[in-house]
């Protein structure tokens, strides 16, 4: 796949893209049956699949102060979409700049001028230009002028529910991660850099790594049965997110024991899949009860881990 990181700087041929065009975080279910069908399309025609979105999130830009919660970094959506067949991503800079585009100079200038779009396909309810002021029949019209074709690619449900990254979100914020998992099509996982804690974990006999991610969206606050994937290796662990009530912290941790192992990470990068939520945080009277409380979680995800290895 090849990839353009400013739209402006290029102008693809006329005529020769089959572009998709969004904002794409997670790159769900939905997004890769709207990949497919540029896919198709771009086949069937003779000419490249493409898509655009935009970096950062508009809502980052729009409004500066809110967290957006996005479920994966640019990094690795960029990865998600190159795994989709995709021949050209194409990344608009969202700025002011940008932001301030009418519709018809969106259609004019970024789809017809510089990405040479003979084919739009947009979900349903796709809106563009400044304050959202283009709809589906606003792009339809602008493609009979300008000379593109409009496709709405069909909402996509499993088992009669509507796929979105909103209700993805909501189920990894809500600790489902079977759900969220479900609509992602591949495993919930976050990647971060291990980077030093205060030692409390190997002082109780559970040493951690602490994670540090891009990603501003974790799972819900608790204990999860995770793997953790090291240097071509798939490990068994146990994840706390939250603020170790025990010692009274004030700030979000995110740490994995990982079992059966005792090698230095320290400024190494992990993977960790999230395979099932086991319990709350919870605060503890002493280090005791916290130890025999980390030990029943240990056994717990080696056992639902041991079972998923099996099947």
């Amino acid at each position: 796949m090849q990839i353009y990181n400013n739209y402006r700087d290029q102008c693809l041929p006329p005529q020769s893209q089959v572009v998709a065009i969004g904002n794409f975080d997670g790159v769900h279910l939905g997004h890769r049956s709207l990949f497919a069908l540029a896919c198709a399309r771009a086949k069937a025609s003779g000419l490249q699949s493409a898509v655009l979105t935009f970096r950062p999130h508009p809502m980052k830009l729009l409004f500066p102060s809110r967290r957006i919660f996005l479920i994966t970094s640019y990094e690795r959506k960029a990865d998600l979409i190159a795994s989709c067949n995709i021949d050209n991503l194409i990344i608009a800079p969202f700025d002011h700049e940008f932001a301030n585009l009418t519709a018809g100079e969106f259609a004019r200038q970024v789809i017809v001028q510089h990405l040479g779009a003979a084919v739009v396909i947009v979900g349903e309810n796709y809106a563009f230009g400044r304050n959202r002021e283009g709809s589906l029949a606003t792009l339809c019209e602008f493609g009979e002028q300008l000379g593109f074709t409009v496709e709405v690619a069909p909402a996509f449900q499993i088992e009669d529910e509507l796929v979105s990254s909103t209700k993805i979100r909501a189920a990894i914020m809500q600790g489902d991660i079977e759900q969220a998992s479900h609509f992602l099509g591949r495993e919930c996982a976050i990647t971060g850099k291990v980077v030093r804690g205060k030692g409390r974990g190997r002082g109780i006999g559970f040493p951690t790594a602490n994670l540090v991610s891009e990603v501003e969206l974790y799972p819900k606050e608790g204990v999860y049965a995770v793997w953790a994937e090291y240097q071509g290796r798939r490990l068994m662990g146990v994840m706390n997110i939250g603020y170790n009530p025990t010692f009274a912290d004030t700030g979000l941790t995110v740490e994995v024991h990982i079992l059966d192992f005792d090698e230095d990470l320290y400024g190494l990068e992990l993977k960790i899949i999230f395979v099932k939520r086991l319990r709350s945080e919870k605060s503890c009277s002493g280090i005791e009860e916290l130890q025999l409380l980390i030990a029943a979680d240990v056994a717990k995800a080696r056992k639902i881990l041991s079972f998923a290895l099996a099947t």
